[in-house]
């Protein structure tokens, strides 16, 4: 049963969890419910993360965990968090939602807590676990809400998070808090990567994931390493250097090997996706196969632990897969087989890990199937809800997706239908994120 010890509750919410029949698993998938009644899309928490809070190995959350978390057991986090008081008479209150008359309270302890959190983010405070836990919080909500939130509403923030680390990292330090900054900055530097990436600028994302490896290596973690050489070897990918993206990916395997983390399936998929872009079916098709054993040697880790884009999970594993195939002639059916399989598996957006990005290409990844096949009925269906998304949503990936798709389209189907979906391709990539002044 979850915090079922023969010692006595370190903290309250291991008090708490003692006095209910579920193991941290099943506590674990109830915080994914209840954040789903909140309308806290893609916030989930994992076994590791929730059994360290009940010990107190931990005391750091975001804002949003902090709410499910007073709405599943009827108390302020802190309050949870805080050391067991054996003389204390606590009585088990859980909660599914939150009240609708308090609503107005709410927004009011929000709205205060945004302008605690902006503070503390810019005042360059002297560094302490709690401030530490502050930068630490904010970069695992960043990480999280990358994958549902347009770039242009958050890069704000990350510029802000990233001069707070290294405005740190500018005093002299203790060498374990000197780690912990690094680590963050590590994260901080992939995020504004993969946003440089997703406006279509390679060079500025590559120069932001350089420095991001430099402080990983400061931090002395491996699936931090091997994380960003699969950032670098994306970057490459989409930047038609293939060979590149292969020397990045396989740079960052011996890192990824010693972490066994999801790094290193996600180190084996990055070299799948270069090689099927080479045209290399079997080395490919191997990777991913390679991809699926590493899975089941996973082992979470701290960055594991941030979730969103710091953790490379099995849905995401399958859409890479699906892309790989989709780009090899003979493989269509393969490749068919996959997209739909990780469509399907970005169906529900309150799952954990949810993207919208991965999933509007999982189903561009199944156009482009259905093309190699010649069945253009097939292809209108899944690429409609990708041509309907907003331009702050169409990353440079979709857009470079859609023009293999617009080329694959050559010749297909009845020749006035397949003019008039290019001409709405067209139009999708003329008007994109990277014509946003972010």
């Amino acid at each position: 049963m979850a915090g079922r010890e023969s010692h006595q509750p370190r903290t309250v919410l291991e008090f708490l969890l003692r006095q209910q029949d579920r193991t941290y698993e099943e506590v674990a998938e109830e915080f994914v419910k209840v954040a789903r009644r909140l309308d806290e899309r893609g916030v989930a928490i994992s076994t590791r993360h929730l059994r360290r809070l009940a010990s107190g190995e931990r005391a750091g959350t975001n804002p949003a965990t902090r709410r499910v978390l007073q709405a599943m057991f009827g108390r302020p986090a802190q309050e949870l968090l805080q050391p067991y008081d054996t003389t204390a008479s606590l009585t088990v209150t859980v909660t599914s939602s939150v009240p609708s008359d308090v609503q107005s309270d709410v927004e009011m302890l929000t709205a205060a807590a945004e302008r605690s959190r902006e503070f503390a983010m810019t005042s360059h405070l002297p560094v302490s676990p709690e401030a530490i836990g502050a930068l630490e919080d904010e970069a695992r909500e960043l990480a999280q809400i990358y994958l549902v939130t347009p770039l242009p509403n958050i890069l704000g923030r990350l510029v802000n998070l990233q001069d707070s680390v290294l405005s740190q990292l500018d005093l002299r330090q203790k060498p374990a808090n000197a780690r912990q900054l690094y680590f963050l900055a590590t994260i901080v530097g992939g995020l504004l990567g993969y946003a440089a990436h997703d406006i279509g600028k390679p060079h500025l994302a590559l120069t932001h994931t350089r420095t991001a490896f430099m402080w990983a290596e400061y931090a002395g973690d491996n699936g931090l390493r091997a994380w960003i050489r699969g950032l670098q070897s994306l970057i490459c990918l989409w930047a038609n250097r293939p060979h590149d993206a292969i020397r990045y990916a396989q740079a960052g395997s011996e890192f990824a090997a010693t972490a066994r983390s999801t790094s290193t399936p996600w180190i084996f998929a990055c070299r799948a996706r270069a090689h099927a872009a080479l045209g290399d079916g079997a080395q490919a098709k191997s990777l991913i196969e390679q991809a699926d054993r590493a899975r089941e040697q996973v082992t979470e880790n701290d960055l594991d632990d941030f979730g969103g884009l710091c953790s490379f999970l099995p849905a995401r594993q399958t859409y890479c897969a699906a892309r790989a195939l989709a780009s090899l002639p003979g493989e269509a059916t393969l490749a068919e087989r996959y997209a739909l399989q990780a469509v399907d598996a970005y169906a529900d957006p309150s799952r954990p890990g949810w993207d919208f990005s991965c999933l509007a290409d999982s189903r561009l990844s199944l156009a482009l199937a259905r093309a190699g096949r010649g069945e253009f009925d097939g292809i209108v269906e899944p690429l409609r809800p990708v041509l309907d998304l907003p331009p702050e949503q169409r990353i440079s990936e979709l857009t470079n997706t859609m023009n293999l798709l617009h080329r694959a389209m050559n010749g297909q189907g009845a020749p006035r239908r397949a003019r008039e979906i290019q001409e709405e391709i067209e139009v999708f990539t003329r008007v994109s994120l990277s014509s946003f002044p972010v």
